[in-house]
């Protein structure tokens, strides 16, 4: 920067607050959005607020967008950074009209879901399609991206690396039924309920989730008594609260990260791990992808219950294994030994090798 360049950082939240007065100050300049996947829903105010009509990005003379993960789970994250980046290619590819339709008509799979309780069913994205074609117009013919790979960005990190095991499930007779009767259907079919949220496979990944707890606590406990301090992942809050409590009772000192959280809760639990002064964070994987810089107070992650799009797995794996770690980074994913938690872990590797063509990845495995 030349001295007299204005330089102003602001989260995403007061960004979409005051969207009218920054895209004014903006005033021709430069606006860099970090964590830019957090952009990916069209319908969302953040979205709108930045890179929609009249948005931040107006007032930008150049607008660049960093992440990690363009795609999280389906082709159709890239709509709003090709609307903004590539407009005239978007009309090319897709036509006019409904465009983010027509964008996904051709880039994913779409199928109809009834839900319980709904009276009409949902149309909704259950795979990818012309992925290929997709990282052709993004990377060679708009050149509107460029992709850097982490062999190239981590030359200096320490490894990450991972390692699956089983552990003992706590489970009722309801339970043992319900996955007997899951057992009884073929992995491609279970993916495929998943992939649609199948009401009663959700419902059974949250009991799951709740009867790995007891084995889950004493996992953390024996890495935390060891020296280590544990950022600990899991989807469902039921199952963050149920593994608070039980690593308080044990005596440990922790907090909880989720989208129940205010902004500067996170922030003061940040300070708080990152000075050592905290035994373990609890985090709901969804809400730990961006903005929590965590490299400093930890390098052991457990995952109790695990994301099936590898993109956010690695973004919760980012809050330790960024730029300012010193030490290898390891991941132990708690696995139950059943069938769903197989067809989700086939879910993950079949998404990795897609994500791939527009993503940054690399890790070890153990």
């Amino acid at each position: 920067m030349r001295e007299g360049d204005k330089l102003l950082v602001v989260s995403y939240a007061i960004a979409q607050k005051r969207a009218d007065e920054l895209r004014e100050w903006l005033d021709g300049g430069i606006l860099i959005c970090d964590e830019s996947h957090a952009l990916k829903n069209p319908k969302a105010k953040r979205t709108k607020a930045i890179l929609g009509k009249d948005g931040i990005a107006d007032g930008a003379a150049y607008t660049w967008l960093l992440t990690g993960t363009p795609i999280t789970r389906w082709n159709d994250d890239m709509f709003p950074f090709l609307c903004r980046a590539d407009l005239p290619g978007m009309r090319e590819r897709v036509g006019r009209g409904d465009m983010m339709k027509r964008f996904q008509m051709k880039y994913t799979v779409r199928q109809k879901r009834q839900f319980p309780g709904a009276r009409f069913p949902t149309e909704m994205t259950v795979g990818n399609r012309n992925t290929d074609e997709l990282a052709q117009w993004v990377y060679k013919d708009s050149k509107v991206a460029i992709r850097v790979d982490l062999d190239e960005v981590y030359k200096n990190m320490p490894p990450l690396t991972t390692n699956r095991y089983t552990i003992p499930l706590d489970m009722d007779a309801e339970l043992r039924e319900m996955l007997k009767e899951v057992s009884k259907k073929s992995l491609a079919d279970i993916q495929q309920q998943l992939q649609q949220k199948e009401p009663a496979l959700a419902t059974i990944r949250r009991r799951i989730g709740m009867a790995k707890v007891k084995a889950a606590a004493a996992e953390i406990a024996e890495r935390i008594d060891s020296g280590q301090n544990v950022l600990v992942g899991a989807w469902h809050t039921g199952v963050i609260d149920a593994l608070d409590t039980a690593l308080k009772d044990r005596g440990y000192e922790g907090r909880i990260i989720d989208g129940r959280r205010s902004a500067d809760y996170k922030n003061n639990a940040q300070d708080e791990w990152n000075a050592g002064g905290l035994d373990y964070i609890a985090g709901q994987i969804a809400a730990m992808g961006v903005s929590l810089n965590l490299q400093q107070g930890g390098s052991q992650i457990i995952v109790v219950e695990e994301d099936w799009s590898p993109s956010i797995m690695d973004q919760f794996y980012a809050r330790l294994w960024r730029y300012g770690q010193k030490k290898h980074v390891h991941v132990d994913t708690l696995v139950g030994d059943n069938k769903l938690e197989e067809a989700v872990g086939r879910i993950s590797r079949t998404k990795a090798s897609q994500h791939e063509k527009f993503n940054v990845v690399g890790r070890e495995t153990s």
